[in-house]
């Protein structure tokens, strides 16, 4: 009878969300509270006014916001053109094409990985793939030829997840030619290392090996176990690799500035064509694509240390680690730039802060973050218990991201 007792006890602190700090949303809430959550209402207002300035100037296509404090839901909204051309207005449910922010999803899923016991942090990657290069460029002869010396120290499965292994981008442009994310990666990795592992920060190759890594420890591949694993257990929808045609019609078209200033439409995949035939290869770095709302229960789960729609994808101690700096100071990522297993932490120091472009004042200090090439971003912030996530599709940047955050954080009592 005790027995049964507390594992009810334990059931009920789940479901309720009972965590680190206390009590966690385990859904969202659409009708807040805004006086018990200290959102000044009226100020939200600013956000509108300023993503849509935005779309009426003709500077973005679209726009499409997700913030949530404490759980509940204070400003989810569309502005503008899912298709500019045909006037076809934007839903709170069309899919985007996330680019980068596959990334996080595929170190989440490598963790899920480490804390089943299958691997250690520090561990060697040559122990798993043999093809591992031990040789890192000393010094560059031409476009074509370097001299090499072999590694103090071997890259781990820790400098993969923090953009430190060093793991040379030669061949990243070149992934698309292989049938299999294992071909890609075995060939990537026997490259010549650009520093010695640790020592630097070098972005975007390093995911497709931990990618890699999460089919060779699940034995099976990366789209399967990612929905498996994550978006199945945290209740998101129309999130994936690829598609049926039927969802075409929902997909966001993407833009590109072209030389006159305007905004034109521009085929840019992330990664493999969704509606292709060849399903194979899905990569860790790229080529999720989906909702808004898919991707802000990722981030809940994350702001929730590991837990949300009552099903816990990671340990709270695991969260915690995600968010300790591993990068050394001063790194190629720019002055202060710091970065965790999976995300970019925004500097506890307020001094350091201030020099780094792509961060605004108004976001606190410990933050989490990251974006996608088509300007799909997001923040994870602990001390306000809350998530901000803007989506557009459309390259270059606009600089929209940091006049967004300032009004969202301009709205808080």
């Amino acid at each position: 009878m005790k027995k049964s007792l507390v594992s009810m006890v334990c059931m009920v602190c789940l479901l309720s969300g009972i965590s680190h700090g206390g009590a966690v949303a385990q859904t969202f809430k659409y009708s807040p509270d805004y006086k018990a959550i200290r959102v000044d209402k009226s100020r939200l207002d600013r956000v509108d006014q300023v993503l849509q300035d935005y779309v009426d100037q003709g500077i973005i296509p679209h726009a499409l916001t997700f913030v949530a404090k404490n759980g509940q839901v204070v400003h989810h909204k569309a502005f503008g053109w899912r298709d500019v051309e045909k006037k076809i207005p934007l839903q709170k449910d069309d899919i985007f094409r996330m680019y980068s922010q596959t990334k996080a999803i595929t170190s989440v899923a490598l963790l899920i990985l480490f804390e089943q016991g299958k691997f250690q942090l520090d561990d060697p990657v040559v122990r798993y793939i043999p093809e591992m290069t031990d040789q890192v460029i000393e010094r560059r002869i031409s476009d074509t030829k370097v001299d090499t010396r072999t590694v103090r120290q071997p890259v781990t499965i820790r400098h993969l997840l923090s953009h430190s292994s060093g793991v040379n981008p030669q061949r990243d442009m070149m992934k698309s030619d292989y049938p299999t994310l294992a071909e890609y990666v075995k060939d990537l990795v026997k490259c010549p290392l650009l520093f010695e592992p640790g020592t630097n920060w070098n972005y975007n190759p390093a995911s497709n090996v931990c990618g890699y890594l999460v089919e060779y420890f699940s034995g099976k591949p990366l789209q399967e176990f990612v929905r498996e694993e994550i978006l199945e257990p945290l209740g998101i929808k129309d999130m994936a690799y690829f598609y049926d045609e039927s969802y075409r019609e929902r997909f966001v078209t993407v833009y590109r500035q072209n030389e006159s200033g305007a905004i034109e439409p521009t085929e840019m995949w992330s990664g493999k064509n969704p509606f292709g035939a060849d399903r194979r290869y899905a990569a860790g770095s790229s080529g999720l694509s989906g909702t808004i709302e898919g991707y802000a229960r990722f981030c809940q789960m994350i702001l929730n240390y590991g837990v949300f729609n009552g099903k816990r994808i990671l340990g709270r101690h695991t969260v915690e680690m995600m968010k300790e700096n591993q990068l050394p100071y001063p790194n190629s990522g720019g002055a202060d730039f710091q970065f965790g297993l999976a995300f970019q932490i925004h500097p506890e120091n307020p001094v350091e802060r201030k020099s780094i472009s792509n961060f605004t004042p108004m976001v606190s200090p410990g933050a989490l973050s990251w974006g996608g090439m088509a300007n799909t971003d997001y923040i994870i912030d602990h001390k306000e218990d809350m998530i901000i996530l803007l989506y557009t599709n459309r390259v270059p940047d606009t600089k929209i991201w940091e006049k967004f955050l300032n009004t969202v954080y301009q709205a808080l009592e």
